[in-house]
């Protein structure tokens, strides 16, 4: 694909800002469809048909839209465009309005600068804060939980505690429904929650007082987050659990602790006709060689940043599931939409009693909450009009928008809003239409315009 290196036109790429990829410029759109061939140009309303479609393909039905956008750009634009694909499998969830629609009362899109980290932001738009089908969202959420996460952490093991990773999960099989495994795996869990033989139980008539096993090693409570992932035997749901405790515990006690749940985990599985192997359980300490996965993110990181992971090898998680759908794969649209059926109001992670409170942590917020969730060091940089933010939407350029105000000079942003009107005007000529009069929105229809056109080029 041709375009210029200078003046307006010299952001004019393809995808996200790739040179190249399917569903970028609508130059490159109109040329790949047809429309701009040598000699014969098509009718206007049959090229424009064929122009549309080209935009507008369903992922997993035409490879329209291939998965070439992913590779290359920045984190940024990868889930804005990942994003896009999962308003395509479900497009009546939130999701389709997140970071689309504005927000009631607001007329323009707000652009915010954060020098410290290098970073842009949009801002008067609405957020759906979904961890599980919003890949912008979920690295949101993921963040600030990971940060909460770390911090409990440094507080116990100041105080003279220390922490241990847990694991649990069940085998599983090709024939297993996600939803029906996933409400057996949550029973199994409660009832190896609440056994006697796990949590204290104080006197109660003539029962008698127990100690537990949280009680005789110290478990002060817990943060327990689940994860899914498919491979060839299926879906793979496991949670993980930060256990917090009063105190370190010795290689022969951490031993003696690991065998009492892993009866007590097979015991509360098999009566929910589940079963486990020798991986079902696994007890790690917090820190050193036994948890790698430290270096990289910090101990939060196995909890929180799902999003960030990709499956072992013979397996991938619901992200992984998503991009092969969005380069065509039908099998992979198909498994992710009864992924996101399964986890929908399904809460990521869960604090065990007063869990939050004995580790100073300041009162959780939602996942809408941090989701949209600013950095206080972010600053007012510009606004883009509704008729400018109907374009960026067409074109695919959320993300990489965002890279360009992450540079903190708005004149750039300008510039390339600049050139998607110049490259709007020049395809209706191209087209063999009349170059459009300056699109002007009425205030009190603006939001029933950015509805229609969400839902028509989503």
């Amino acid at each position: 694909m041709e375009y210029s290196r200078t003046g307006p036109e010299r952001h004019r790429l393809g995808g996200d800002g790739i040179p190249g990829a399917v569903g970028g410029s609508v130059v490159s759109a109109a040329r790949s469809a047809g429309v701009a061939s040598v000699g014969a140009p098509l009718p206007a309303a049959t090229a424009a048909v064929r122009l549309f479609t080209n935009y507008s393909a369903t992922i997993g039905t035409t490879g329209k839209t291939a998965i070439r956008v992913f590779p290359g750009g920045s984190p940024s634009q990868r889930r804005y465009k990942l994003q896009e694909a999962a308003v395509k499998l479900v497009p009546h969830e939130r999701v389709a309005r997140c970071f689309r629609y504005l927000r009631a009362g607001e007329s323009q899109v707000e652009v915010l600068h954060a020098a410290c980290e290098g970073r842009a932001f949009y801002g008067k738009l609405e957020v759906c804060g979904s961890v599980w089908l919003c890949p912008v969202c979920s690295a949101r959420v993921a963040e600030a939980r990971r940060k909460e996460l770390d911090e409990g952490v440094r507080a116990c093991e100041a105080g003279g505690g220390s922490v241990l990773h847990l694991t649990l999960t069940v085998q599983h099989s090709r024939q297993d429904d996600l939803a029906l495994l996933l409400y057996r795996f949550a029973r199994a869990w409660d009832g190896l929650n609440t056994h006697r033989a796990f949590k204290d139980k104080k006197a109660s008539g003539k029962r008698r007082a127990t100690v537990g096993i949280m009680g005789r090693y110290g478990i002060m409570g817990f943060v327990r987050a689940q994860e899914v992932t498919h491979g060839q035997n299926g879906w793979h749901p496991h949670y993980h659990l930060l256990l917090f405790l009063s105190r370190p515990l010795t290689a022969p006690q951490l031993a003696s602790l690991e065998a009492e749940l892993r009866v007590l985990w097979a015991s509360s599985a098999a009566k929910e006709k589940l079963s486990m192997n020798d991986h079902g359980l696994t007890l790690r300490r917090g820190a050193g060689a036994a948890a790698g996965y430290v270096a990289k993110w910090g101990l939060g990181a196995e909890l929180a940043k799902s999003h960030v992971k990709t499956g072992r090898p013979g397996s991938v998680t619901p992200w992984d599931l998503l991009r092969a759908s969005a380069g065509g794969d039908v099998r992979s649209g198909f498994l992710w939409r009864e992924y996101a059926a399964a986890f929908k109001g399904k809460r990521q992670l869960f604090w065990s009693h007063n869990m939050r409170a004995l580790l100073g942590l300041e009162e959780e917020v939602s996942d809408a909450a941090a989701a949209a969730a600013l950095p206080r060091a972010a600053v007012h940089l510009g606004w883009i009009t509704l008729a400018d933010w109907f374009l960026v939407l067409r074109h695919g350029k959320r993300g990489y928008l965002l890279d360009l105000a992450g540079g903190g000079d708005w004149d750039v942003c300008r510039e390339f809003l600049a050139g998607l009107r110049a490259d709007r005007r020049s395809e209706r000529l191209r087209l063999g239409l009349d170059a459009p009069p300056e699109l002007v929105i009425p205030p009190l229809t603006q939001l029933h315009f950015l509805a229609m056109v969400s839902q028509r080029f989503a």
